[in-house]
């Protein structure tokens, strides 16, 4: 490693190599603390219990290299194991966001052709539930049972994975219709979380806070990479700014991953000492934000980045040329294209679609059984993100948005389409609306709120709290409207398309609050 370039593409190795690697000099070493118990896990020891897993799994669990396996659980020492273990066997992880409901966790089941999920005692009956609306076989394990069932197992283990193999299908968000299934393999998703930390200047010595749910790749990416740099993790089950310093300071952590509602959460808090005291290296997306952070922490470094999940990593701002609205340059040996409609790059200042032209190995393989949207989205080299920005003249990247319609919600990006199917299933709902709406106090984090713009059938009533009702148990917490509209009609073309761009002028004027 020089000047903290690493070459990515010599880095060919699974998920089982790369804990192997890190025992053979670091078995003794910490590989995490999990805060809510106050415990910890050697290198040596979470490896003997994955191994102690994964024979498990394929004698009693009925799991075999290449099996899709969906996992619903929040943060826990059990579910990394479980996930590790997964992948070890060549098994396929299917994450699976702990707050989806009904038919959009139906759907990720079912679509990922699944033969197995691995569930935490709290999201069993749910699990259960939606089961019954697939048609075929799914056979449910519990995550705590298996993990005391484990302990009796060999610790001894031979991974069938190879560099290659598929380790992992994420759903991505549905930014731009239904979740897509975004297929690393085993080498491109360790590379990934290799290059995120190597921008960090990450080492053995190093501290990581992860409180990022692991359903979401970003927390994966990062736990690989600090197997590869034989890091430390500090694991919460979710942040919590109340604690926040306090934690800090009792695991001495030094590197932390931060979503936009961490920073405006702290600032909230009263200064501390604390608060001063602490240095720690942080990577995030911080826009207008960043100034007013430096200037209430000037002894935290802070680095922003673009990226997907399908190329999760493609630019990084320099550390002493951070300024608002800047997200970095490219990752070398990367490079960063601004296309229009008609392929053709386009000047510094012009607003296109973002092409990442990866050179270094990183991009996922393919979309899950999804010709049509891969095709679409690489082109040789080029991955065509679907995002709009454009190249300042210093060669900065600055992300304008999705060139279809999506809305970013408490963090999470989500489609108004899927929402619409979803509130569309409503037993007297006739057809909807969904837009963003966004409130001057969220315009510095880009994040909206849902509006739905509702026609019920013919001589039906539907009131606003029995609605609110409905969507709890049916949407996900972020998909769930905030307000609601009822109407006579929606506006429309000639062709019989809402014109959602009318109905998005109208903010939410005549709207219900839900909550």
């Amino acid at each position: 490693m020089t000047g903290w370039k690493i070459d990515l593409t010599k880095i060919h190795c699974t998920t089982a190599d790369l804990l192997r690697e890190a025992c053979k000099t670091s078995k003794d070493r910490t590989f995490f603390h999990y805060v809510p118990r106050r415990s910890e896990e050697t290198y040596g020891g979470f490896q003997d219990k994955v191994n102690r897993m994964c024979n498990l799994l394929e004698s009693e669990g009925g799991i075999q290299r290449g099996a899709k396996v969906c996992i619903m659980a929040d943060n826990s020492p059990e579910l990394l194991l479980t996930f590790s273990a997964i992948t070890n066997m060549g098994a396929i992880w299917v994450p699976v966001n702990s707050q989806f409901i009904g038919e959009s966790l139906r759907y990720i089941i079912d679509v990922s052709d699944a033969s197995h999920i691995c569930v935490s005692d709290e999201y069993r009956d749910r699990v259960a539930e939606v089961l019954r609306k697939i048609d075929r076989p799914v056979r449910i394990l519990s995550i705590g049972e298996m993990t005391e069932q484990a302990a009796k197992k060999s610790g001894t283990y031979e991974s069938p994975a190879r560099p290659d193999d598929i380790v992992c299908i994420a759903y991505t968000s549905g930014t731009t219709g239904f979740p897509k299934g975004v297929m690393h393999t085993h080498s491109s998703i360790i590379r990934t979380g290799v290059r995120a930390l190597e921008v960090l200047e990450t080492t053995s010595e190093d501290r990581i806070h992860i409180y990022l749910p692991f359903f979401h790749g970003w927390a994966y990416m990062i736990m690989l990479g600090a197997n590869y740099f034989k890091a430390t993790m500090v694991i919460d089950e979710k942040f919590n700014p109340l604690t926040y310093w306090e934690n800090m300071e009792h695991y001495r952590i030094t590197q932390d991953h931060w979503t936009g509602t961490v920073p405006i959460n702290l600032m909230k808090l009263p200064p501390s000492d604390a608060e001063q005291r602490i240095k720690l290296n942080v990577f995030g997306t911080f826009g207008a934000l960043y100034q007013s952070m430096k200037e209430r922490w000037p002894n935290i470094r802070f680095q922003s980045l673009y990226g997907q999940t399908e190329h999760a990593c493609a630019t990084s701002v320099p550390s002493d040329d951070i300024f608002p609205g800047s997200d970095g340059v490219p990752k070398y040996p990367d490079q960063i294209l601004i296309m229009n409609d008609k392929g053709d790059p386009l000047p510094a200042g012009e607003v296109g679609e973002i092409v990442v032209r990866c050179k270094c190995g990183m991009r996922f393989k393919e979309y899950y059984k999804n010709p049509e949207a891969t095709a679409e989205a690489i082109r040789g080299n080029d991955l065509y993100t679907g995002d709009l920005g454009f190249l300042d003249d210093r060669g900065h990247l600055h992300f304008s948005g999705r060139k279809k319609d999506a809305l970013r919600v408490r963090g999470e990006m989500v489609s108004v389409e899927h929402i619409e199917h979803l509130i569309n299933a409503h037993p007297l709902v006739a057809e909807s609306a969904i837009v963003g709406y966004r409130p001057p106090e969220k315009e510095r984090l880009k994040e909206d709120e849902v509006v739905a713009h509702i026609v019920l059938k013919d001589e039906f009533k539907l009131s606003a709290l029995d609605f609110h009702e409905w969507c709890e148990k049916n949407l996900a917490r972020f998909m769930r409207p905030k307000y609601v509209v009822f109407r006579d009609s929606l506006h429309k073309t000639a062709t019989n398309r809402i014109q959602r761009f009318k109905v998005r002028d109208e903010g939410i004027k005549g709207a219900t609050k839900l909550f």
